[in-house]
């Protein structure tokens, strides 16, 4: 059952990916951003700021964060090529790496005449739906989703299971937004000593069964977190904006005694954007966040620490896994 699963969950994410890249692509050729970069020169590399200075919109910053993630994917599945730049000065605002792409044998064909749709400049301008607020109204889609991130969750945290040993040597453990609790429940039942506290909305708990050692408390994240002596965040920082995310932080921060810490579990954007599977499935998840979100997005590394030294957290300890990465 559990090789089943992890076979589903492995060609759901390639089916997934094949439609991400499409989506990117098409954006791409509309937007004429293979026309841009050959109009720059045969060998050009340009940056996302750069590209979208000859595409008319409202909002340039936003409208050059939004595209870089469209040609991230692109650039990860080999369409665009991609060279890393360090920033310069103190590592820029929040962290952020800086690429630049330049066109392969493949992308070199793609340059056309269409015209930019007023759709796609609505897009770059930021104009996405909020997936939580529309499931809120649609209990079945809620449903469904709960339950996604309940056999997703258990997959990905398998490897971090195996690999990082400090749930051992702890007490206590709250996982903040840990939907029914089934990630807490793995935890508390391998070591029977940690007491467990599930934190999600009223409703989430409201369907939460009962599990040994774990104890269901409801409330919302971004007003008020109970106090505990170590904090588990798996998969939640990516649902937000950065605004949202040191709010959610520092609630955490103000919820933890002296010694405590916060366990982040999140895939991390590699600043290399390496083609390989890992970094595809990162970029790509990237990518629908950037769809299905109201800000939300995966991060670099460098992001994850600003976030946590912006409200305090001034030691960040990384542990890598096969899925992306694991920090403390």
């Amino acid at each position: 059952m559990e090789v089943q699963a992890d076979g589903d969950h492995f060609i759901s994410s390639q089916l997934g990916g094949l439609a991400g890249t499409q989506m990117a692509l098409r954006a791409a050729i509309e937007l004429k951003v293979f026309n841009i970069i050959a109009d720059a020169g045969p060998d050009a590399h340009l940056s996302a700021a750069e590209i979208i200075s000859k595409i008319p919109t409202k909002d340039p910053s936003s409208a050059a964060w939004t595209l870089e993630r469209v040609l991230r994917v692109l650039g990860g599945n080999s369409i665009l090529s991609i060279i890393s730049r360090k920033p310069s000065g103190n590592n820029g605002e929040h962290g952020r790496h800086e690429w630049t792409y330049g066109l392969t044998k493949k992308s070199r064909r793609l340059a056309s005449s269409s015209s930019t749709t007023d759709e796609l400049l609505a897009i770059l301008q930021g104009l996405w739906s909020e997936l939580f607020d529309y499931m809120g109204e649609k209990p079945r889609l809620r449903q469904l989703f709960d339950e996604f991130m309940e056999v997703s969750g258990k997959l990905q945290f398998e490897d971090v299971f195996k690999l990082y040993g400090g749930f051992k040597d702890l007490k206590e453990l709250m996982d903040v937004g840990g939907g029914i609790g089934t990630t807490l429940a793995k935890i508390t039942s391998t070591y029977p000593h940690v007491r467990g506290l599930n934190f999600d909305l009223p409703h989430v708990i409201d369907a939460a069964p009962k599990l040994p050692g774990v104890k269901h408390v409801a409330g919302d994240m971004f007003k008020w977190i109970p106090n505990a002596q170590t904090i588990l965040l798996q998969c939640i920082l990516h649902n937000w904006d950065d605004e949202h995310c040191k709010k959610l932080l520092r609630n955490c921060w103000e919820a933890l005694p002296q010694e405590g810490k916060v366990i982040i579990v999140e895939m991390a954007i590699s600043e290399e954007l390496e083609n390989n599977v890992e970094a595809k499935d990162v970029l790509m998840e990237d990518f629908f966040m950037m769809l299905l979100t109201n800000g939300g997005k995966k991060r670099t590394l460098a992001e994850f620490k600003d976030l946590g030294n912006a409200v305090g957290f001034t030691k960040v300890d990384i542990f890598q896994c096969l899925i992306g990465q694991f920090m403390l």
